[in-house]
């Protein structure tokens, strides 16, 4: 089976072929040696998961290595080899893989540097590589990376830190950076975090994260997924892999390293202003429910959490501590994650007034005092009141964990574990700050039953952050709304070079739905009195040609106009303008003055990788300055744009303001929809489109000003 162009750069790679990589039966070390850092670690991390897959050790000039014979070439390997773990140096591996592939191989691991990231030179070697392997239908991993260790089924090809865990769990890792994915294992280890794979990615050849996580997202071992990545390749993988991960109620978690500005910046319309790689990054993976962190910590507290507990029932926190000042910390960084603490119920109230002291106060957070430390009921008595509010989906219980020799916090351990899995309700154990869970610890926590241990307020705080909420989009997100393509009937523009005016894209934008202020094109003196005399009241005058975009940089715009006198002199003056700047018009567009309302800008831009970038903004020619906007990846649904709407920071002024009259948002809905499904409509042929400003005036929403780029 060769590996296609297609696998490469669009596809995700074959599960067959990722299942031959990541879980081999007969391994080759090829370039095993005691003098090779990595290969001493490699050997050793096969032996510390179990070595349950038959691992052979290739170096023709030593007879024996790390104690165990080798031989002198994978082809000398009787019975053949599946996949080929080459330690060897850049300038060997070429060789190196054409023996492996001899030997059978269609899976190598890579590990050497020298390769793209060392620039041309290093880029063409990479794809003569590429080239040898998919002429063998080879799937190589990496180069320049540290491996992958498979937990569940005994086979480690990688040069991670020692202090992997390697008792199998439920949370997958996969990591661009084979350092940082040696520096997470170990935080990992150090919190009792246990993964079913771990897979670093390097130079991502012709493996890439995007067709690991599509791969592990379809493994019944695996329940979530942390990500590091610096760049997403293959962006319809990976959202294809978020879409079957909701499907199945597992959680995709990601630090995205790097917010570099697209070159859209500079693109004619206001919109590419507002779409930068960060920010189109965030919006798809806000729609598709993904989990962004901002730490490596977070990264692997949030993705334990979310494997351990799962989708919750509710989006409630109830917390028992033993400090009143840790309630106080919770419901402050509560405030600011967005964090929900449910109200007590009055039968819950009661409940609880007869557990504590009298000087204990029955609320949520709940301090239950030091005395439940002493009587073990409290804690139990106080979960199973917690368990009958039906918007609690979460106990959390602050308390120090415990060490030999005080064994009331094993007590506390115990009434926790076996309360929380009676009640059904899951139950999170943390300390007030940091701490590391000792092999003490964990045995406690096996012995007791707890479902998870967390090391501190603040790492549990903003990892049930991201539980909730994803928690939340999975039970609330719209059916309809999961396709990542789908079709409209095509739009076809005029065959011309030039790009559109604005009478053109007003022409565009009424026939597709969006209603636009009335306006009239002429081409005369008396043509722009006479309409502006029909339309009545004060008028706006404005240039109409396709070669300006920013009317207003040109003085193209001349506004509050009344009288024959007043029209007149600013025709003049816009013709004057225009010819002082070389510009041809097609005519000046007449159209009523609109005052008051709210200005938006919604828009369409195309980013390279992810597609057409719908933006909906506040502020009208203010829009840039203010910077208050939400973005999603076409296609949207029409409650991905409420959401849209509700994440604008000056949403109440929308919602009426000061007397204002609050805005007809179902229409508003309507229109922003009617304008992205142009833009699909329209397809490649345009780079953007915009109406900028959109006039929302109660129940009248009116576009302003539209633009088209080709």
């Amino acid at each position: 089976m060769s590996i296609t162009t297609e696998d490469l750069t669009t596809g995700p790679v074959s599960a067959q072929a990722l299942r031959r990589l990541l879980s081999p039966s007969r391994l080759a070390m090829v370039g095993a040696s005691e003098n090779n850092l990595f290969s001493r670690r490699a050997f050793q991390q096969y032996q510390r998961v179990g070595a349950r897959r038959e691992l052979f050790l290739v170096n023709p000039r030593s007879p024996k290595v790390h104690g165990v014979e080798t031989f002198p070439s994978c082809q000398a390997i009787e019975g053949g080899i599946d996949c080929a773990f080459l330690l060897t140096p850049q300038h060997a591996t070429l060789t190196a893989l054409a023996d492996a592939i001899s030997a059978g191989a269609r899976a190598a691991v890579v590990l050497s540097q020298g390769w793209a990231e060392q620039g041309a030179e290093g880029l063409r070697r990479q794809e003569d590589l590429v080239a040898q392997a998919r002429e063998a239908g080879v799937l190589l991993l990496g180069p320049n990376h540290l491996g992958f260790v498979n937990l569940w089924d005994g086979v480690a090809a990688c040069g991670l830190g020692l202090d992997l865990p390697v008792e199998p769990g439920h949370l997958a890792l996969v990591s661009q950076s084979g350092a940082v994915g040696s520096s997470m294992v170990g935080y990992a280890g150090r919190q009792d975090v246990h993964f079913s794979y771990v897979v670093t990615t390097g130079n991502e050849a012709m493996v890439t994260v995007s067709d690991v996580v599509h791969h592990l997202v379809h493994d019944e071992r695996t329940k979530a997924i942390a990500v590091f990545a610096e760049t997403i390749r293959k962006p319809h993988v990976f959202r294809a892999a978020a879409q079957r991960a909701a499907e199945l109620g597992k959680a995709i978690v990601i630090l995205k390293a790097g917010s570099s500005e697209l070159a859209a910046q500079t693109a004619s319309a206001h919109t590419g202003a507002l779409v930068g790689d960060d920010k189109v990054i965030d919006a798809v993976l806000r729609q598709d429910g993904v989990i962004r962190v901002k730490s490596v910590e977070d990264l692997i507290c949030t993705g334990a959490l979310c494997a351990e507990i799962g989708p919750l029932r509710a989006d409630g926190i109830g917390v028992l501590s033993v400090s009143g000042g840790a309630c106080d910390l919770l419901a402050d960084r509560g405030q600011d994650l967005g964090l929900t603490f449910p109200e007590l119920s009055a039968k819950t109230a009661k409940r609880l007034e007869g557990i504590l002291p009298s000087y204990a106060h029955p609320q949520n957070p709940l301090d239950v005092t030091g005395g439940a430390l002493a009587d073990p009921n409290v804690w139990r008595q106080g979960i199973e009141a917690f368990a009958g509010e039906p918007e609690v989906g979460l106990i959390a219980v602050v308390t120090s964990l415990p060490t030999p020799g005080e064994p009331q916090r094993d007590d506390t351990f115990r009434a926790v574990g076996e309360t929380c899995a009676a009640t059904g309700l899951p139950g999170v154990i943390f300390p007030q700050i940091d701490q590391i869970q000792s092999e003490y610890v964990r045995q406690v926590k096996s012995d007791t039953g707890v479902q998870h241990v967390m090391p501190s307020v603040e790492r549990f705080s903003l990892a049930a952050a991201g539980l909730t909420r994803w928690s939340k989009w999975l039970r609330t997100r719209s059916n309809s709304a999961e396709a990542l393509g789908g079709t409209l009937p095509p739009v076809r523009l005029q065959e011309k070079v030039e790009p559109l005016n604005e009478q053109e894209a007003r022409d565009l934008l009424t026939a597709a739905g969006v209603p636009m202020v009335p306006a009239q094109l002429v081409s005369t003196r008396d043509q722009a009195v006479a309409a502006a005399d029909a339309l009545g009241g004060a008028v706006v005058l404005k240039v109409c040609s396709s070669e300006v975009a920013h009317k207003t940089e040109l003085g193209g715009v001349e506004l509050e106009l009344q009288g024959e006198a007043a029209v007149g002199a600013a025709y003049d003056r816009l013709i004057s303008r225009a010819r002082s700047a070389g510009v041809h018009l097609d005519g000046v567009l007449v159209s009523p003055m609109r005052r008051g309302g709210v200005e938006m800008l919604v828009g369409v831009t195309r980013d390279p990788d992810w597609g057409q970038v719908l933006a909906v903004a506040l502020g009208g020619a203010l829009v840039e300055v203010l910077q208050d906007s939400a973005l999603r990846v076409l296609p949207v649904e029409a409650d991905e744009v409420r959401t849209m709407l509700n994440e604008l920071r000056g949403r109440r002024l929308l919602q009426g303001f000061r007397g204002s009259d609050p805005a007809d948002e179902e229409r508003l809905v309507e229109v922003i929809m009617a304008l992205a499904q142009l833009a699909q409509g329209l397809g490649d042929q345009i780079e953007s489109i915009e109406v900028n400003p959109l006039w929302v005036s109660g129940k009248q929403i009116e576009a302003l000003d539209a633009l088209i780029t080709r």
